[in-house]
């Protein structure tokens, strides 16, 4: 029987392979049909990572509009694929769905830092002072983390940077012993990671807050709990007054661009 002169779906041509004796090719066909949505799945993740370097570095700004065909096809890629991109970008939170604009680079408001570093300060020094039971494992992780931070500020890779420095406060909510505010965690603080990219680079002495880290692993190990909540709590504050100070400049900068791209039109 040739299931191609039949009008039937995939799962239909299935059945039918399996009723007239053909597991082989119903296997060959169901392994065909995973290897080609891993392709696409691959290079949506390959156009979501170039796009993502994009928003970190600055070269898609805060505020842009992002238009699905026009990047798909720069790209030579399907829309489908590009809107895949997007979609990972959005989870990720450094693009935001805006019913009247379509898709743009997330732009934190004053409100939205604020909300964010509250979350951190919660969760993050709860976290320091649940460090009771000593955890190897987990230390050993946080110290990888901090090296590599470390590593990425000397060597002013500022998107790596701001990487590892979320990865290693992320790994300190592990001391709760909770996946579900983890999940939380992460999610919350995905939304800055465009902002301190440009905060790091716009920094004046960026090598001083590797002392700052290095600090808190080495209180925490040391089982001195409490120094290194209060250490993280000062660094917690100091972030988010560098971090609402440059997205201020930001929109005071994008302000006067309108204003100028007005007066030349008229």
């Amino acid at each position: 029987m040739c299931y191609r002169q039949l009008n039937c779906s995939t799962l239909d041509r299935l059945n039918i392979c399996r009723q007239h004796g053909a597991p082989n090719f119903a296997f060959r066909f169901r392994r065909a049909m995973e290897r080609s949505q891993i392709h696409r799945v691959s290079v949506a993740d390959q156009v979501a990572g170039i796009l993502r370097q994009k928003v970190l570095t600055g070269e898609l700004r805060p505020g842009t509009s992002l238009q699905e065909i026009p990047l798909a096809e720069s790209m030579g890629v399907s829309r489908n694929t590009m809107r895949e991109a997007m979609r990972i970008l959005s989870l990720e939170g450094l693009l935001k769905r805006n019913i009247h604009r379509g898709i743009a680079v997330a732009q934190l408001s004053l409100r939205d830092v604020q909300e964010i570093y509250h979350v951190r300060r919660v969760l993050e020094i709860s976290a320091i002072l649940a460090a009771k039971t000593p955890d190897p494992e987990l230390l050993r992780d946080i110290l990888d983390a901090l090296q590599q931070y470390e590593a990425a500020v000397q060597a002013r890779d500022w998107v790596s940077a701001v990487t590892h420095d979320l990865h290693f406060h992320g790994l300190l909510i592990r001391f709760l012993r909770n996946k579900r505010l983890e999940s939380f965690y992460q999610k919350t603080i995905a939304e800055l990671r465009m902002g301190m990219v440009l905060v790091d680079q716009r920094h004046d002495h960026p090598g001083i807050l590797i002392p700052v880290h290095r600090k808190l692993y080495e209180l925490l190990t040391a089982g001195r709990l409490k120094e290194c909540a209060d250490i993280l709590l000062q660094h917690l504050e100091d972030s988010e007054s560098r971090l609402a100070k440059v997205m201020d400049n930001h929109r005071l900068a994008q302000s006067a661009a309108v204003l100028a791209s007005k007066s030349k039109i008229s």
